[in-house]
């Protein structure tokens, strides 16, 4: 089973999110999938569970295009963040690995990435049992939770991840901040990272192109994330 990685993209909220579940319920999902892909403007996605009442409220949304994400979470900004999506097959061995165990080894490659360049990162600990919280965070990037990927004191997130897991496998969608980072090379990061999945997967990369069928059935998913019913109700029109 080989890595598909899909070619980068630029693109609104409703279209990234369209076409990340485009990808996740394709029949024929057998291969693990990745994709890294770009913001048009500075824009705000929020978890599946979150509720739009309280989103909408929220200082940090005002007047910025905001998306609901197929996956859970909380609030994250994008536009000047690396995004990437993550797909495991219910097939493939990796979508057996314990969700939080899974969490820890794709921020551990994130941080070997990132260390590539002299760039040291930490994982947050996961909180004692008496200390758990309920709930789902606020905003991801100052609610960090256990075993996000950290700068090197613990003082600041730098990267999280959503996941929705289905019968059809496990759909991941992760951010990472690389403001911090003002020399970072992004296409080595991406390079880096990309080798660090396949090593994760036991998989090599295959580059893949989008099919013709991509634009005709792309086009309705993002009507449903577009949809009003969708961002405020979660409900896919």
């Amino acid at each position: 089973m080989p890595l598909l990685v899909y070619p980068y993209q630029i693109a609104h909220g409703a279209i990234n999110m369209a076409t990340d579940f485009w990808l996740f319920q394709q029949k024929d999902l057998i291969d693990p999938v990745f994709r890294h892909y770009g913001w048009i403007n500075n824009e705000i996605t929020f978890g599946y569970g979150q509720n739009w009442n309280w989103v909408k409220k929220q200082n940090q949304v005002k007047g910025l295009q905001i998306t609901r994400r197929p996956t859970g979470g909380g609030i994250v900004q994008h536009g000047r963040d690396w995004t990437y999506t993550l797909i495991l097959p219910h097939k493939h061995a990796s979508s057996r690995v314990p969700a939080l165990d899974f969490y820890e080894a794709i921020h551990l490659s994130i941080g070997n990435a990132l260390l590539a360049q002299k760039f040291p990162t930490t994982l947050m600990p996961c909180p004692v049992q008496k200390e758990k919280q309920k709930g789902i965070p606020g905003d991801c990037f100052l609610e960090p939770v256990g075993k996000d990927l950290m700068n090197k004191s613990g003082s600041k997130k730098i990267a999280g991840a959503a996941m929705k897991r289905t019968k059809k496998g496990i759909l991941i969608q992760g951010t990472i901040d690389i403001s911090m980072f003002s020399n970072l090379d992004l296409d080595r990061f991406y390079k880096f990272f990309v080798k660090e999945i396949e090593n994760l997967l036991f998989e090599k990369t295959q580059i893949e192109r989008w099919p013709v069928e991509f634009d005709h059935e792309h086009k309705f998913y993002v009507k449903q994330f577009a949809s009003s019913t969708w961002l405020e109700n979660r409900k896919l029109i």
